[in-house]
């Protein structure tokens, strides 16, 4: 089967986590049918535009790899892929439905429509279009566009009928069409509306499969009877639930919140974001929770599409964050880490240039499984870039270390001065381990009774890496100038 889908945003502003899953979704469906995925920029609503959203929204798509096959930055030769750029086409279009007696002209004035408006709002009744101007005979129309009246095109909806249409996701809908308004199409300023460019991009562009938000749904029914009304084939709808806070609130499209650009700043990394959203909504039938994008492609199955909404939990998705820090390859994890300070904190990767690549991977290494997302980096790494503080004597005694009294704290750190002294080169941390325990054993003394005080001493702090680990990293030279400052300074 050729499938064609596509995701067609409104640029007005950064690109959110619901718009996140649907592109992924498309994307999915349409890697999954080893066929393509575009991208059309719907910027009819002039009012609304942000010029920068269209630039950020394919740079963020680039960064967790769902770049289309066509669109804006990769078009084919067929068509613009912004809606501003099409208005001949929707004109044409247009004038079509009205010669099918599908669509009319409405004069109504905004004032009129205001006032129709708040009367029906007063007395509780729905808010539509009372078809005024839908019974105006050819002469009238014909006087008045010979007049230059204003005016903006309707949809003619059908009279006493069902409207119907299949839902991957929900299966089957059925609307009386005297529920749907007579949507306007065109309007008087020449732009079209969402629905009559949507329906004719759709069909132009050979769209197999519509996947959108479920508060499209309503709308579908307008669409279909455009299809209809043109004689042309539907595509295969899906609408996808939307989203919940943890407080089971909605998420809102204009807060920074649910910027997918937040998560990125604060070094999500595009596997978990993309594996985590994409089980919000989607069951894959299995115990299995990690999947990169290569194998969601081939396991994704739109019917298996929950249709209840989901809570996006972000304690739940520095969960996945963290399983693949700790998996991932050091040296793909760093080039990751390098790329993200160029883009987003060029400051403190000045800071880390000077020190060697040698060094910085140790740090994230060791780091890795200690922290969830990258802006818990700089706050557990700074005793390894920066000079400590001389740590108080209440923390180096620790008395469920059995380090009760200075002279403790002194022995322990005076052992390891003898032992880093004395051995200028690790071959590994294992080594540094063997002769550690080795010493503590011939002193005596219990493991944390000397790891303690060299933790602290290295560390200034009373959480961090462990000593081994901090020895390993800072090596021999600075791990002795730090614990000799310690016992100077008691």
């Amino acid at each position: 089967m050729t499938v064609t889908t596509r995701f067609a945003p409104s640029p007005t502003w950064y690109v959110h986590i619901w718009s996140l899953r649907t592109v992924l979704y498309n994307y999915l469906f349409a890697k999954k049918n080893n066929w393509k995925f575009l991208i059309r920029i719907e910027d009819t609503d002039r009012t609304r535009l942000v010029e920068w959203s269209v630039e950020n929204m394919l740079e963020v798509l680039a960064s967790v790899w769902l770049i289309p096959d066509e669109g804006p930055n990769n078009p084919w030769d067929l068509w613009p892929y912004f809606q501003s750029e099409r208005l001949d086409i929707y004109k044409k279009y247009v004038q079509e439905l009205i010669d099918k007696d599908k669509a009319y002209y409405c004069f109504c004035s905004p004032e009129r429509l205001t006032k129709l408006r708040e009367e029906q709002q007063a007395l509780w009744l729905p808010t539509k279009y009372d078809q005024k101007c839908r019974y105006l005979s050819k002469e009238e129309v014909e006087e008045k566009l010979k007049s230059w009246a204003s005016y903006t095109v309707r949809l003619k909806v059908p009279k006493n009928t069902i409207i119907e249409f299949e839902d991957l996701v929900k299966w089957k809908i059925k609307v009386p069409s005297k529920d749907i308004d007579d949507q306007v199409l065109l309007k008087t300023d020449g732009f079209p509306t969402y629905h009559l460019a949507n329906v004719v991009d759709d069909h132009l562009m050979w769209i197999t499969h519509v996947i959108r938000w479920d508060e499209w749904t309503p709308s579908t029914p307008k669409h279909v009877i455009m299809y209809d009304a043109f004689w042309w084939e539907k595509p295969v709808f899906a609408h996808i639930p939307l989203l919940l806070w943890t407080n089971k609130k909605k998420l809102s499209k204009r807060t920074w919140d649910v910027a997918v650009e937040k998560y990125l700043q604060a070094w999500y990394l595009s596997e978990a974001l993309l594996n985590y959203i994409a089980l919000l909504w989607w069951n894959p039938k299995t115990t299995e929770e990690f999947f990169s994008l290569e194998e969601l492609i081939q396991r994704f199955d739109l019917k298996q599409v929950h249709k209840a909404w989901a809570v996006f939990d972000v304690e739940r998705l520095k969960y996945f964050n963290a399983h693949y820090l700790k998996t991932m390859d050091l040296n793909e994890l760093y080039n990751k880490f390098i790329t993200y300070l160029k883009k987003y904190d060029k400051e403190f990767l000045e800071k880390i240039s000077w020190f060697w690549d040698d060094f910085n991977k140790k740090v994230l290494w060791e780091l890795r499984t200690k922290i969830k997302k990258f802006d818990e980096f700089k706050e557990n790494s700074s005793y390894l870039y920066d000079d400590i503080e001389v740590p108080s004597i209440d923390l180096l005694i620790n008395e469920k270390m059995k380090i009760k009294w200075i002279e403790d704290v002194k022995k322990a750190l005076n052992i390891a001065l003898d032992i880093l002294k004395n051995n200028d080169d690790f071959e590994n941390k294992d080594e540094l381990k063997n002769i550690f325990i080795e010493k503590i054993k011939e002193n005596e003394m219990k493991n944390g009774q000397v790891l303690w005080p060299i933790r602290v001493a290295l560390s200034s702090k009373e959480f961090s890496i462990w000593a081994f680990e901090l020895i390993y990293i800072l090596w021999n030279k600075k791990s002795i100038e730090r614990i000799e400052k310690i016992l100077k300074s008691i």
